[in-house]
């Protein structure tokens, strides 16, 4: 072997001993802190406190422990849990908050998916839905109303990953604000569990 060969061999392994001494001291600290990372579990017990939810002002908050969700809606909209079978023949919940005297709601139907025939070419998004990755499809209807299916691509908390879903319908009489209401809705949308 060669002087030069030798020369570039030992550098190379002392930018090798370098690197692994450095990380060491980077990532041990990180290791030692953490006793599920190094697995040095110790018996203490931390008390957690709950995070506070903060409430939008008008709105109330609705938690499902058996779907894992909270949401918060409007205080005078109405709220109702009903079963229902869905497309599958299964005997599941829907969760409805519809606002009074108007065709505006806002369905939650973890476990239901799409039983009627919707227009084509929806515009289509990926978003995320409670934290978690998901898509949406939007259309306006024929009478100006808003349609909305949020779609979640997950199967947590008893939701069907593949027929879940959220689903709003505007009023024909004031699309833009019922938007305004749903993103907020949406934006307050949480799994909980």
């Amino acid at each position: 072997m060669s002087r030069n060969a030798k020369i570039i061999i030992a550098i190379l392994f002392g930018v090798l001993v370098l690197v692994v001494v450095l990380g060491f001291f980077i990532f041990m600290p990180r290791y030692a802190k953490n006793p599920e990372i190094s697995g040095n579990a110790t018996s203490t017990i931390e008390k957690t406190t709950p995070k506070e939810v903060t409430i939008l002002p008008s709105y109330k908050l609705y938690k499902n422990s058996e779907f894992g969700f909270e949401i918060q809606h409007p205080e005078t909209w109405a709220v109702s849990e009903e079963n229902i079978e869905n497309v599958r023949g299964e005997n599941t919940k829907a969760f409805y908050f519809k606002k009074p005297n108007s065709d505006l709601r806002f369905a939650i139907l973890p476990r239901d998916g799409l039983s009627y025939g919707l227009p084509s070419d929806p515009a289509f998004s990926n978003v995320f839905i409670g934290g978690f990755p998901g898509t949406q499809r939007k259309w306006t209807l024929s009478d100006g109303r808003r349609l909305w299916l949020l779609n979640p691509q997950y199967g947590l908390y008893n939701w069907s990953e593949d027929i879940g879903r959220i689903d709003i319908q505007s009023s024909a009489t004031d699309p833009a604000g019922d938007t305004i209401i749903f993103e907020k809705m949406l934006s307050s949308f949480k799994l909980s569990k």
